[in-house]
């Protein structure tokens, strides 16, 4: 997306880069596993196709992907040194998952009270925005169950996102299938509630359930005075990105 192609967010234990083309060897790896393709509900797609694939994200408006890595202890400060941080970064070997959003336009429900756009005098309702969350962490000895490493990229992401798209909690959703206990149980650490159930493609459709939280924007654990993120400019290289 356009909107993060120069911004890497930054945590303790993890760093979230842009998705780029010297990603996409080793998430091509990653897709030949036919178990992550169906929990992803992903297509098997060629090396070259997968390039495309990336370039098309990369200049899409309404999907925005990190790639997940983990963060090496010996690396710079981003803050004092944000080149040589990336650059401790910029290879594949700490590559540990993806996340992903894609917007959707929902028009807000209509009253029977409610003046129509050619009746009223002010301007027309502005659509309101979904997204749609996906997570994907294959399985590796970098970041092995119950690491916790699921749930922080969640909650950076969601940190980053909302603010950067302008979306209040509510407006964040995910579909999981009946069977994925893990990606049910990590989304309802974070908050998320069933929403409704699509038994022909058995799966759950979760949303926020933090009604509490709404008011003022936050998520919950933006009110823990130790949780911070941070984003470092990354420019993109033209030929190697």
């Amino acid at each position: 997306m356009r909107l993060n192609e120069g911004t890497t967010l930054v945590n303790d234990r993890l760093v979230l880069r842009p998705y780029r083309r010297w990603h996409v060897p080793r998430y091509s790896e990653w897709m030949g596993d036919p178990a992550l393709r169906e929990a992803t509900a992903s297509e098997r797609l060629t090396l070259d196709e997968e390039y495309e694939m990336q370039q098309s994200w990369r200049l899409d408006t309404d999907k925005l992907t990190f790639i997940v890595h983990l963060r090496e202890p010996s690396a710079p400060s981003p803050t004092e040194d944000p080149a040589g941080f990336l650059l401790a970064h910029n290879d594949a070997s700490r590559m540990i998952g993806d996340v992903n959003l894609f917007l959707h336009d929902a028009s807000p429900p209509s009253s029977p009270s409610s003046p129509s756009p050619s009746s009223s005098s002010g301007p027309s309702p502005v659509p309101t925005r979904r997204a749609e969350l996906e997570i994907m962490f294959p399985p590796s000895p970098l970041c092995p169950p119950r690491s916790g490493l699921a749930l922080l990229t969640l909650q950076t992401f969601l940190s980053y996102a909302s603010r950067a798209l302008e979306l209040p909690p509510r407006a964040f959703f995910a579909r999981i299938g009946f069977d994925n206990e893990a990606s049910l149980g990590l989304f309802a650490k974070l908050g998320f509630v069933e929403g409704k159930r699509v038994e022909v493609f058995r799966e759950v459709e979760l949303r926020w359930g933090g009604a509490g939280e709404e008011a003022s924007g936050a998520w919950p654990w933006e009110k823990d005075l130790a949780w911070r993120y941070e984003e470092v400019a990354d420019p993109r290289n033209e030929e190697r990105d």
